[in-house]
C-alpha cells in the first residue's frame, strides 16, 4: 500500500492534469454543469455545487473505475479498513464493539426512535470489513445483508464476521425494511445511482437511513476548518440539505446534526423520535459534524 504522502501527491498531480485538460469537470451525480465555487485545496481542487442537481462534488471528479481502484488498496482511515487481528478481533466481538469508535449504539437508538423493529431485514451498504453488519445483527436484532466495495475487506467480513453479502443490483427488489449506510455517501462515485438502488431495494413503508459527514453552512460556519478538511480525496462530495431537499422532493425527509458518536443522547435522539411522530421537511439541528438523513418509502 503506498504511503499516504505519495497517495496525496499523486492525487494532486492527476488533479493538476485534468484540471489543465479541462476534464472531470461536471457533477459526477447528475452529468452537470458546475456551479458556485465553495472551497479549494492546493490550486487544483475545488468543492463546487452541481447547478443542476445542487449537490456538493469536488472538481476534477474521478471517474467510477478510478474510484473503484481506489478503495480496492489505497484508501486507508484507520480503524474504518484495518483488518484486525485474531486476538483483537475476538475481543471485539465478545465486547460487542462496545466501547471502541465503531461502537454502533447511537446508530441503534436512532433506527429505534424511528421505530425500526427487531427482525426487520436491513441492507448495509459499504460495510467495510463487518463491524456494523454484525452490530446491526447482533446487537440490533436485524437480518442484515451487505455490500462492500473493497474485496479484501468484503471477504474478512464474510469469512470473520459471517456476514451475508449481497450485490445491490442483484438484491430483491422491494425485499428490505431498511437501506442503511453509514459515512459512505460521501465516497460513492455517483448519489443519485445510490439513492435509486435504496428505492428499489425499499418495500413500501420501509426505511432509507444514511450518516454522513455535515455539509451544510451552518456546520461550515460553525466550524469552518472542520468542514474545509472534510472533503477531499477519500470523500469526493459532501451532503447538505440544498442538494437532499432539492432531490428528495416527494418524501418527507429527517435532517438532524449530532457530534461524532452523540446520536443516542436525549438531546439529539428526541428531535429524531419527534420526527417519526409527525414527519416533515423541516431541517432540525445542523449545527454539528455529522448528519442524519431519513426518508420513508410511500
Amino acid at each position: 500500500m503506498p504511503s499516504s504522502l505519495t497517495t496525496k501527491a499523486g492525487y494532486f498531480l492527476t488533479s493538476g492534469l485534468k484540471r489543465l485538460a479541462g476534464t472531470h469537470a461536471r457533477c459526477p451525480s447528475c452529468g452537470g454543469a458546475p456551479g458556485e465555487t465553495l472551497d479549494r485545496k492546493a490550486g487544483v481542487t475545488r468543492l463546487q455545487r452541481c447547478a443542476d442537481c445542487r449537490l456538493l462534488f469536488r472538481s476534477p471528479t474521478s471517474s467510477a473505475r478510478e474510484n473503484a481502484a481506489f478503495y480496492q488498496s489505497t484508501y486507508a482511515e484507520g480503524f474504518t479498513t484495518e483488518l484486525p487481528p485474531p486476538d483483537r478481533l475476538r475481543q471485539w466481538l465478545d465486547t460487542g464493539f462496545t466501547g471502541t469508535e465503531k461502537d454502533y449504539r447511537h446508530y441503534l437508538a436512532v433506527l429505534a426512535a424511528l421505530g425500526v423493529p427487531h427482525g426487520a431485514r436491513v441492507f448495509d451498504y459499504g460495510c467495510s470489513w463487518g463491524y456494523g453488519s454484525h452490530q446491526l445483527q447482533h446487537r440490533g436484532g436485524y437480518a442484515v445483508d451487505a455490500f462492500e466495495i473493497s474485496a479484501p475487506r468484503a471477504r474478512f467480513a464474510r469469512e470473520q464476521l459471517g456476514v451475508c453479502l449481497a450485490d445491490p443490483d442483484a438484491a430483491e427488489a422491494g425485499g428490505y425494511d431498511v437501506f442503511f449506510s453509514a459515512h459512505v455517501i460521501e465516497h460513492v462515485p455517483s448519489v443519485s445511482r445510490l439513492l435509486g438502488q435504496a428505492r428499489r431495494l425499499l418495500r413500501p413503508g420501509g426505511w432509507f437511513v444514511a450518516f454522513t459527514p455535515n455539509g451544510s453552512d451552518c456546520f461550515r460556519r460553525r466550524a469552518p476548518l472542520d468542514w474545509h478538511l472534510m472533503w477531499g480525496l477519500s470523500h469526493p462530495q459532501l451532503l447538505d440539505e440544498t442538494f437532499l431537499l432539492h432531490h428528495l422532493q416527494d418524501v418527507p425527509l429527517l435532517l438532524h446534526s449530532a457530534p461524532l458518536l452523540s446520536f443516542h443522547l436525549p438531546e439529539h435522539l428526541t428531535p429524531v423520535a419527534g420526527w417519526s411522530a409527525r414527519p416533515d421537511r423541516q431541517p432540525r439541528c445542523l449545527d454539528h459534524v455529522e448528519l442524519v438523513a431519513a426518508w420513508r418509502m410511500s
